[in-house]
């Protein structure tokens, strides 16, 4: 009985290990890199319970961010698909808790909360997030499933670097939920499925 129980105990354990051990998003060393100091910023911040530092880590994960730029062959899992072929929205994690988000569908993303991030930009819509390779892509994975992606953070093609920091910082509780989990807008150029675990 005590062997038996040792024994299933270790297989759990072992199953958990795998789903938590991060070795999909720590196999490209740029990817690794931003996880890292996103960390790096956000625990100490979130730590003091301070409101002020709290805001300051959230601007400094912005600058962070559009300080990537491009990004090749990064390992995500794909959490989230949603609309359809012309209007589709995807949220692949990149970390623990870290996601991007790329979306096709302008006329939602430029409703709410996100109308004022467009508010003194041109009213001509930018390019899709989604490049088509990417749409296609996606039509053959499932949710939960490691992906390779290429693209850009913090920028939908040639639209340049957006200002999220309008996004967040409205108020102490949308600080803290963005550290939490940080999900950043992004052009999804490449999409294809990773062997990666």
């Amino acid at each position: 009985m005590e062997s038996r129980r040792g024994f299933l105990l270790g297989t759990a354990g072992l199953a958990l290990g795998g789903c938590f051990d991060g070795s999909c998003y720590e196999s490209n060393p740029q990817q690794k890199k931003f996880v890292s100091d996103l960390a790096t910023i956000a625990k100490p911040a979130m730590a003091s319970n301070n409101p002020l530092a709290i805001e300051d880590a959230v601007k400094q994960s912005l600058t962070l961010s559009g300080s990537v730029g491009n990004f090749t062959d990064w390992c995500g899992t794909l959490k989230v698909i949603d609309g359809n072929a012309q209007n589709v929205a995807v949220t692949i994690e990149v970390g623990p808790q870290v996601s991007l988000y790329a979306f096709n569908d302008w006329a939602l993303a430029t409703a709410g909360a996100f109308a004022d991030l467009f508010a003194t930009r041109s009213r001509e819509a930018p390019p899709p997030g989604l490049s088509d390779q990417a749409v296609e892509a996606l039509k053959t994975f499932r949710l939960g499933q490691h992906v390779q992606l290429s693209g850009w953070i913090g920028a939908i093609a040639g639209s340049g670097l957006f200002d999220l920091s309008r996004l967040f910082g409205k108020s102490d509780t949308s600080n803290r939920a963005f550290l939490q989990s940080p999900r950043f807008v992004a052009r999804i150029e490449a999409l294809s499925a990773s062997s990666k675990r």
